[in-house]
């Protein structure tokens, strides 16, 4: 029996929906269009003239394949998207990679960081004059490992917790210096908590809030049902203040790989449903918790009104805040026209213009949100699958509704497998497959480098998230 289970992309999707998915979600794309591409204003009602108001943006530079088992993570402060691991496509033996990429959202540029790390070991004795001695060395590669991003004393740091290594879960932090390119294994005082893959990671101040996990592939693996903290202080670095506490007896079981997100300024975190099994994920009020990082308690989403999603075989989430203004641009390489049918002439694709802000466009005004963003099934008895987008109101509104976004997205005819926000741009991160041909889909695309990779970005305007 594959001890991984079924490979998955995000939240565990059988590797036969992703390729059809890829293979039937969309037909071959339009030829490339000729000559520069003209700045105009994304119309705010763009859907009514039949298809998606956003931005195209097709990204460049060192891209990423594109792997399984990838969530971006983003620095808001920085305007960057990081990708870590995952299994590349079509790979049987579900082997993790130690890649590691940077979006730069400004510019729409991927840089691949996979051999620019430096290691800093743990007997390194500090001397200013040998940082460039250390040496170059890939981070770990590790299965199912919580991720999250940190700004603090005037640095950003990529954190990865636990995870799957070739033999066992471990209990490792491990923290990347993303200006100066160096990575290290974090010592943190106090007791420490037990290994784990699958867990969920959120850093919000000096802290970081760890809950949950597995500590095997097995579908059938119990949860962790606890929660850790730790703390940075510049007197006595990381230590745990809280180590593996029991979550409170009447919570629901939210399973593994949950999803987190910081929500009224870090004062809370909002918890929502994981993998229970290898069915789609239903999620409701009783199992959306709300975490006091303060207070350290627990209470859920009962008073919520409106359909939670379900059904969904995977999902992302973001947090939204109304008030500043938001940047739109058009991308005039994708008409809301049907677009010709035919394979793409090769050639580099052309790059993305600034994002020009549109001063004639107010800024939507909404409660704080939190975004879902969740695949399911196009139709009844139809294996594709599709995002479709929800806005989760916070409390004191207590709403939920759908967008109703679906077949809008599904129209695009591209290959949607992500979802972040940065700032308040929401992304959705996909392949458009450049070449226009699915069907050479084998192991020789691993070999000569021309697999799938992450080459596409839909902005969708957050006019959506105004209610009518």
């Amino acid at each position: 029996m594959n001890r991984r289970g079924p490979k998955t992309r995000g939240q565990g999707v059988d590797p036969a929906l992703r390729h059809t998915i890829r293979n039937q979600h969309r037909s071959a794309l339009a030829a490339a269009v000729a000559g520069p591409p003209q700045i105009h204003p994304v119309p705010p009602a763009a859907e009514a003239n039949g298809g998606l108001a956003h931005t195209k943006h097709r990204l460049g530079g060192e891209r990423p394949f594109f792997n399984d088992w990838v969530w971006p993570l983003v620095d808001h402060q920085n305007q960057k998207i990081y990708s870590y691991g995952g299994v590349r496509p079509l790979d049987e033996s579900n082997s993790p990679t130690a890649d590691f990429h940077r979006l730069d959202v400004r510019t729409m540029q991927w840089q691949n960081l996979t051999d620019e790390l430096r290691f800093r070991p743990r007997n390194y004795i500090f001397d200013p004059f040998r940082k460039a001695s250390l040496d170059r060395r890939r981070l770990p590669a590790l299965t199912e490992s919580a991720c999250t991003i940190i700004t603090m004393d005037g640095g950003t740091f990529f954190l990865l917790f636990g995870g799957h290594d070739s033999d066992n879960p471990t209990a490792d932090l491990i923290a990347v210096d993303l200006e100066d390119l160096i990575w290290w294994f974090v010592d943190i005082q106090g007791t420490p908590i037990r290994p784990r893959m699958s867990a969920s990671m959120v850093a919000t101040g000096h802290q970081i809030f760890i809950f949950g996990g597995r500590d095997r592939f097995d579908d059938d693996a119990p949860e962790i049902r606890t929660y850790s903290i730790a703390k940075y202080d510049p007197r006595t670095r990381w230590t745990w203040t809280v180590s593996d506490g029991p979550l409170p007896p009447d919570l629901p079981f939210l399973g593994y790989s949950i999803q987190a997100t910081t929500v009224h300024d870090g004062q809370k975190i909002l918890l929502t449903r994981g993998r229970i099994d290898d069915r789609p994920i239903d999620m409701s009020r009783e199992a959306t918790i709300f975490f006091h990082t303060q207070n350290h308690t627990f209470g859920n989403a009962r008073e919520t009104l409106g359909d939670f999603p379900r059904g969904i075989a995977w999902y992302q989430l973001g947090s939204v805040v109304a008030g500043a203004q938001v940047p739109i641009v058009a991308d005039a390489q994708a008409p809301l026209t049907p677009r010709a049918r035919g394979r793409r002439p090769k050639k580099p694709l052309p790059p993305t213009l600034p994002v020009i802000p549109n001063i004639n466009v107010p800024a939507p005004i909404f409660p704080p949100s939190v975004v879902i963003v969740g695949w399911i099934k196009h139709s009844a008895g139809d294996d594709n699958l599709v995002p479709e987008v929800w806005q989760y109101l916070l409390p004191p509104t207590e709403r939920i509704r759908c967008l109703n976004l679906r077949e809008l997205i599904w129209d695009l005819e591209l290959d949607i497998q992500a979802f972040v926000v940065v700032g308040n741009r929401l992304l959705l991160l996909g392949n458009e497959e450049e070449d226009g041909s699915a069907a050479a889909e084998d192991d020789q695309m691993l070999v000569d480098g021309a697999a799938p990779k992450w080459d596409v970005a839909i902005e969708i305007s957050t006019q959506y998230l105004t209610e009518k």
